[in-house]
């Protein structure tokens, strides 16, 4: 079984780390807004697509702009 490790690649791990940022912030952002009561649209987990694409980008092997080696 493969345990989960960050890409060897430049890029790959750049996408990996830059939805990792992008879903400490939205979420960051939600609990802000739930905590000065502050309404979201309907659909505001749907910003969360753009994140999961990009560490989905760099880990599965499919998607990646560059292919890691094996």
């Amino acid at each position: 079984m493969k345990v989960f490790s960050l890409p060897k690649r430049l890029l790959n791990r750049a996408l990996v780390y830059a939805g990792l940022f992008g879903i400490i912030f939205q979420l960051t952002a939600a609990c802000y807004a739930w905590w000065h009561d502050i309404g979201l649209q309907a659909g505001w987990f749907l910003t969360l697509l753009a994140p999961l694409l990009c560490i989905a980008s760099g880990t599965v092997s499919a998607l990646q702009l560059q292919k890691e080696p094996e």
